[in-house]
Parts: structure tokens; sequence; C-alpha cells
């Protein structure tokens, strides 16, 4: 009978740990219909919300103090070991029909569940949501379980999904043999209705909000920050800037990303969605030197998905090749930068700001961009997926 079939999800990272890739999995999995547990670890100085959780149980291999957990973070061996015992317990609890899991750049749990999934003849799924060997560490247990296990892993998953269309390219010419699939990232579904009601336009001599929310990496979107940073005393005295990230003010000096004009905080995930909501322009960057340019090209960024239900526009700083100027260009969502210029920056800053006409064009793109990433169709069609392996 339909719906019998249990899935076991696995990740790194789940909430109420506030990441980029909880949140991804969240947004799908919150609407999946079918029966479903899950598995994931603790990251030590991630930000939690104890309001940002998943509709059905999860188990947490989560050591205290964290001390314990930072200690394991340096010994990756250790920890996967233990990692491996954890996943076990949770399989012989569970006994799961069909394993989904999702990689993250360390693979350790990716890894981890699918030796279990082959051991125990599970079908296994596995979601990409960044490129694994290419972002591990040079000589490191994670760079070697990558290069030992990406190829088989691929070879024995039901399907592996990957999250654009440019990171599934890459994956194809790699590996021609191997299928792979689109599972892209899906807006919170209690977004897609109430969301994308835009504001009022401002005057001209009002106080205009550039807004940017989410990690700071610096594989992906450290220098383009930096740029940010850089073109500030090019914008009119009635311009704010704030940045919504887990850096202290200290930090953020010691990243290069500091500047008495920008407001620094940390929110929960639905203040920052009402903050988002308030903002002129929300800057969407990925760097375009002094990063993973590979990692630039097939990544799409969390954040995207509350900028496109805010009713903002959104400004895309990105290189002409990534996915994000590709997409944003192809379907109209964002108002595409492709330079690296700080004084280019300043200028295309105001007149997002500013100009009427770009700004209904770009939130037109944004509002058929979200029928797009609607999770229900995706959960539904991931659940039909399970039940008939």
């Amino acid at each position: 009978m339909k719906g019998e079939k249990k899935l076991l999800l696995v990740c790194a990272t789940l909430p109420p740990l506030v990441i980029g890739s909880t949140v991804l999995l969240k947004n799908i999995f919150e609407r999946y219909p079918g029966k479903i547990e899950a598995a994931a670890g603790w990251e030590y100085g991630a930000r939690e919300d104890k309001n940002f959780r998943l509709p059905f149980k999860t188990h947490h291999l989560r050591f205290r103090p964290d001390l314990l957990q930072r200690i394991l973070d340096r010994y990756k061996g250790l920890y996967f070991r233990i990692i491996c015992w954890f996943l076990k317990g949770v399989f012989r609890r569970y006994r799961p029909d069909a394993v989904f899991a999702a990689c993250t750049p360390d693979g350790l749990f990716f890894t981890a569940s699918y030796l279990l999934a082959r051991k125990y003849k599970i079908p296994f799924y596995a979601q990409m949501h960044d490129l694994w060997t290419e972002n591990t560490k040079p000589g490191s247990f994670s760079e070697s379980l990558a290069k030992k296990y990406e190829a088989e892993i691929f070879a024995y998953s039901k399907k592996v999904f990957c999250m654009t269309e440019v990171q599934r390219d890459y994956y194809r010419k790699r590996y021609p043999e191997i299928g792979f699939f689109m599972l892209p990232h899906c807006i919170p579904y209690s977004m897609l209705e109430t969301g994308h009601q835009p504001a009022a336009p401002k005057g001209d001599k009002d106080e205009k909000l550039i807004l940017y929310t989410g990690n700071i990496s610096r594989a992906m979107n450290l220098d383009a920050l930096q740029q940010l940073v850089a073109c500030m005393d090019d914008l009119p005295s009635n311009f704010r800037v704030k940045m919504l990230i887990a850096l202290s003010v200290e930090e953020c000096k010691a990243h290069g990303i500091y500047h008495e004009r920008i407001d620094y905080d940390w929110v929960s995930v639905e203040e920052s969605r009402q903050i988002i909501r308030s903002a002129d322009v929300l800057f969407l960057p990925l760097s375009f030197k002094n990063c993973s340019e590979n990692e630039v090209r097939t990544v799409y960024a969390t954040k995207t998905l509350d900028y496109l239900t805010s009713g903002v526009p959104i400004l895309v700083y990105s290189p002409p090749d990534s996915f994000h100027s590709t997409d944003a260009r192809a379907n109209g969502w964002g108002y595409v930068v492709e330079e690296d210029s700080p004084g280019l920056l300043a200028e295309s800053l105001i007149r997002l700001s500013e100009n009427e006409e770009i700004r209904r064009s770009v939130l037109e793109g944004a509002k058929a961009e979200l029928q797009r990433r609607n999770p229900e169709t995706h959960a539904n069609w991931l659940f039909e997926e399970v039940e008939t392996v």
C-alpha cells in the first residue's frame, strides 16, 4: 500500500541549526507526504533557532560539552567512525526502506549513510548541495573520503540530484556514464501565497536600505562582500547598508568587511524575513576572485529563496558564467552586475533603488520564479519515486 515505505533523511546538519543546507532540506521535506525520520550531526558555533524545526523526528549526534565536538572536528577519521556507529543505531531502530542523503563538503554523514544503505541493500538517493571532491582540503581525510567514494556512491544511487543545471552539467561531463537529475532549491511553502507583496516606492531623498543576509564563505562570497565595503563611500548619505550575519564586529574587521556605515546583526529566521521585506535592495553576491571558481559557477545561495518571496528587487553581483548570473538573466528575477568593480556596484545599487521601471521588471521576474520552486511539487514527486523503488 502506498505511504508504507519509510524514508530516512540524512545530512551533516538539520534544524534547529540555521545553515544553508538545513533551510533547503526543511523547505522540501516539511511537505513530504510519506513516513520519514531524519538523522544529523551538530555544528559547533552554528546559530540555533528554537522555532526552526522539522515536522518529524530527528536523531541528532550532539556532544556536550561543545569542546568535545571541536576536538572531533579536528580528528575527522575518528569522528567518521563515531558517525557510522550512530547511524547504524538509527538504521536498526527505524529500518528505513530508502535513504535520502545530502552531501555537504566534508562528506562524513553522506558517506556513512551510503555505506549502511549498501550493507543493508537499501535504495539510496544522493543530493549534491555543493561540489564534493573540489571543496575538500588537499591532503585531508575529507579529500581521501571523496576520492575513494564519490564515483562509487554515484554509481550505487538510484538517482543523484543536483541543485542547479550548471552543477548537473558539470557532473555529467565528469561522469558521463551516470544520470544526474534536478531537484532545485524550493521556496518555503508558507511563503508562496503570503510573500512577494511589493512595498510602496520611496522618494529620492528617503532613506534606502541595502541588505545582505546569510553566511560568509571565503570560497564563495567573502571577496564580493569586501567589494561592497569598498563601494560604501560612493553611495549617497541616505543609503544604509545592513548585514544579518553570524560574525561579530571584531570578526568582520578581521575579514575586511567592516565599515562604520554598515549595521551588523543576527536575528531568527522569521525576524530576518521581516527585515528583508523592509529593504529597498537585496544584495546577492558571489566572488569574482580569491574564491573557489567551480563552486561559484555551480552554487545557488540559499538566501535567494527568501529574497525571491520578499517583494524587494535583488541585485545579483557575480561572474557572468555563474548560475546566479545566467539564471537571473534568463528568467529576469535579478538585476545582474557581472563586472568586479566597486564603482559599478555603487552605481547599480543606486539605479536599482531609484528606477521604478527596473524595479517592476525585476519583481515580475521574481514572482514568476516562485512557482518554478514550489516545494510541494518536488516533495510529491520524490514521494512517488520512493514508493515505486
